[in-house]
């Protein structure tokens, strides 16, 4: 993707390379978006971003070596001999850390003496007064999160508040859930 220059190609020239640039226009869109209303930042064009052929960009991300290739932050940990689990595009609730933090928080605003001592004192006490089993079951419901995600089951449908938000009634009762399992 370099010239021997070491000078980056550009997408212009990598496209004309693969025989993907237009031949009949001088110019060609670097990337498609919609323009926004009362002065706010332009959007992507969901088409573009969907794997259309409208703009370069969408053009090169519809490649099939570009779409295998992994990010050079996961091929240096993993030539490194470990493993790399990327999670799902960024969401506060699935991602335990968010449930400890907000725990921690909380206790801290309800023993804070707004001031900067005592929010220095009451930091380190707050994330210790969390208990580890309280910890654990953030990350299961994250877990849980997570693969009703991966069910394609719609956020806040009946069936995901059965998967996520399931109370139960007693440790020792069989419930459906457990039935449909069997």
């Amino acid at each position: 993707m370099k010239l021997p220059s070491g000078i980056p190609k550009g997408l212009k020239l990598v496209l004309i390379e693969r025989g993907f640039w237009p031949h009949n226009q001088l110019h060609f869109l670097t990337q498609c978006s919609i323009p926004a209303s009362n002065g706010k930042k332009s959007k992507l064009n969901p088409v573009c971003v969907q794997g259309g052929t409208c703009c370069a960009r969408a053009l090169l991300a519809a490649q099939p070596d570009f779409q295998a290739q992994k990010p050079e932050l996961q091929e240096t940990i993993e030539k490194a001999g470990h493993l790399v689990i990327l999670y799902p595009a960024f969401h506060c609730e699935i991602n335990f850390i968010e449930y400890f933090c907000g725990a921690a928080k909380h206790y801290t605003q309800k023993h804070c003496e707004y001031n900067f001592e005592s929010l220095q004192r009451l930091v380190p006490e707050a994330l210790a007064s969390i208990p580890n089993t309280l910890i654990w079951k953030y990350h299961a419901r994250t877990i849980q999160i997570m693969d009703a995600y991966r069910s394609h089951v719609v956020y806040a449908s009946p069936e995901y508040e059965n998967l996520v938000h399931r109370k139960y009634k007693s440790h020792r009762s069989v419930s459906a859930r457990s039935i449909e399992l069997e």
